[in-house]
């Protein structure tokens, strides 16, 4: 027995020396930083402490006392024994002009830095003070080591403490830290700076119309990229004093390739990217920036029911106008018929179909009756109107074509069984905002392609296919067909959400805040869409669109589109001999009647 509590205390006796011996963080000091602060212009009301393991209870006890009772602000303790959830109380309930942050730490390895990176996923822009034990190494590769994690982590505003020094650091062009003198100096924290002294932002670009994409220059074979999203990120960092880096520069994009945008959120979510230029945001992966547009996405889809040309003649008119009109003639010709008694009911309908046509009637009238007169008049007015409109309908429908109901809803989608093509990672998002009922019968139409197959599709004008695109892409596509009689495409109001088009970032990157403000005043600028139309011009020249001419050549009105007029008139010869037969059998009859009555 008293062997076994030997060799419990041989085992136990260090790890407690160690933990008491290694509990040299300068409570005092601390102290007197935080002092400085709350008499100077640093003001907060939350005060969460990170404690790592060689940190002295009783010494942090009292530090928690004096921050309660002579500073008045609450304190948070997290520990390496305590489960970071992101519905902790510092979730939502703080911001990062109320918050001042603790860390008591050996090294930038301890588990405790998982737990601040957990926890303060949203409070990267507060304050945050690091004290290092007096028995730690202060070399500067030390220090550079322990500043490269807390910029790996996107905090800007630290201090880090150790042996009665405070260091700050910025990580503007590389991470460099510098010493910060507490005597006199009212103002620790160094703040947020808007200059990044040349800060290099590598990522890799491809095509993405019309938010990036690259031309070529024929005259000196050289490559720049356009795009209004390219611009507003190259025009953020040129007046922030940064420069972009493209990691695939060298490599070939031709017209119809397009972005792997799952490959560069993979790359975001590793943290080796820390933003993109490619326009795009998904909920599951990494952050985004504050959004460039909110755009409606919808289906556009090819243009079809071509109205025939012999079916132009009725389409001016409703039919309900149609209807009125003939209910009119009838009337018209009752009302003739009743002014003149001795006239036939024939000759009432001729001469007000004469009224109704604007053309002119055989039939003299001899002092007629201002009755009469008024009567006429008026159905001189409705037959003007009524051949003008006809005629200026008409004449501009024979100058473009005429199409029927268009594909505008998923019902439609699926009643004409329209395929979607469909990139392979926006197939899910497709579905999810599809009403459950359809979800299945639209599950059958979509085609998962690569981002280039797409691509090639939809600038061949491949018209079997119906393409999911939000509405500024739309707007940029739809300029290839402003000189075209008959368009191709149409924007349909089968629409899936819609999307907040913002730049893709790590978690709490330190571009979200000045790029929110920067994105604002452009916004507001207008320039987005004064880059969507310029870089037309540039895509254009490039080969990635062209205007579509499909001007219709001067077609004759031949036999086929006179066909109803034909069939009017088959119909009326057809009803003048049935009224020929019916005349002569009545004529008969009567004749008959008077042979007998003579006998």
């Amino acid at each position: 027995m008293f062997a076994r509590l030997l060799l419990y205390g041989i085992c136990v006796y260090p790890w407690l020396s160690s933990e008491i011996s290694a509990s040299t963080h300068n409570m005092s000091y601390m102290r007197s930083i935080l002092k400085v602060l709350a008499d100077g212009q640093e003001t907060w009301t939350n005060t969460p402490i990170f404690r790592g393991r060689h940190v002295n209870q009783d010494e942090l006890a009292d530090l928690i006392r004096w921050l309660q009772l002579d500073l008045k602000v609450a304190t948070y303790l997290f520990t390496t024994s305590q489960l970071p959830k992101e519905t902790d109380l510092l979730a939502y309930q703080v911001s990062n002009t109320s918050v001042l942050t603790l860390l008591f730490c050996r090294s930038s390895e301890e588990l405790i830095w998982y737990h601040l990176d957990k926890r303060m996923w949203h409070l990267r822009r507060s304050r945050l003070i690091i004290s290092l034990p007096a028995e730690r190494s202060g070399s500067y590769k030390a220090l550079l080591t322990m500043f490269q994690k807390i910029w790996h982590l996107q905090f800007l505003n630290v201090l880090v403490v150790h042996k009665e020094k405070i260091y700050g650091y910025t990580p503007y062009p590389k991470v460099n830290y510098f010493e910060i003198k507490l005597e006199g100096n009212k103002r620790l924290f160094p703040g947020t700076s808007s200059n990044y002294q040349g800060y290099t932002v590598s990522t890799p670009v491809e095509n993405d119309l019309p938010r990036v994409f690259f031309v070529r220059d024929h005259q000196t074979n050289e490559r720049y990229i356009r795009g209004f999203a390219y611009r507003l990120f190259v025009e953020f960092l040129r007046q922030h004093n940064a420069t972009l880096h493209v990691t695939n520069a060298e490599r070939d994009h031709s017209p119809t390739s397009s972005v792997n945008m799952s490959w560069i959120l993979q790359l975001i979510e590793k943290k080796e990217v820390e933003i993109s230029v490619h326009a795009y945001f998904d909920w599951e992966m990494g952050d985004s920036s504050y959004p460039l547009l909110i755009t409606a996405n919808c289906l556009i889809v090819p243009v079809r029911n071509e109205i025939p040309r012999y079916m132009y003649l009725y389409r001016p008119f409703h039919w309900h106008s149609w209807l009125l009109l003939l209910v009119a003639l009838i009337y018209i010709s009752g009302i003739l018929f009743g002014f003149s008694g001795r006239r036939s009911i024939s000759q009432s309908f001729l001469q007000s179909l004469c009224h109704l046509l604007f053309i002119g009637n055989s039939t003299r009238v001899y002092q007629p009756s201002w009755r009469y007169f008024f009567v006429i008049m008026q159905l001189a007015l409705l037959g003007f109107m009524v051949t003008n409109w006809y005629g200026n309908e008409l004449g501009s429908f024979l100058t473009t074509l005429l199409v029927d109901e268009q594909v505008d809803n998923m019902e439609q989608v699926v009643e004409k069984q329209q395929k979607i093509l469909v990139k392979k990672y926006e197939v899910s998002t497709l579905l999810r905002h599809v009403i459950p009922p359809l979800i299945e019968h639209v599950a059958r139409l979509v085609v998962g392609v690569n981002a280039s197959e797409q691509v090639t599709a939809l600038l061949s004008f491949n018209r079997s296919y119906a393409y999911p695109f939000t509405l500024e892409r739309w707007e940029f596509l739809k300029m290839q067909q402003q000189y075209a009689v008959k368009p191709i495409f149409r924007f349909s109001g089968a629409c899936l959400g819609s999307p907040m088009v913002g730049y893709p970032m790590r978690m709490d990157s330190h571009f979200e805040s000045p790029l929110k403000y920067f994105i604002m005043r452009i916004q507001a600028m207008g320039l987005i869409q004064h880059w969507l139309i310029s870089d037309f011009n540039d895509a254009l020249k490039a080969g990635y669109v062209h205007f579509i001419n499909n001007d219709l050549p001067v077609k004759a009105l031949d036999m086929d589109s006179m066909r109803l007029a034909w069939l009017v008139l088959l119909f009326g010869w057809l009803m003048a001999i049935f009224c020929f037969i019916c005349e002569r059998r009545l004529q008969r009859e009567r004749f008959a009647c008077f042979l007998q009555i003579q006998d």
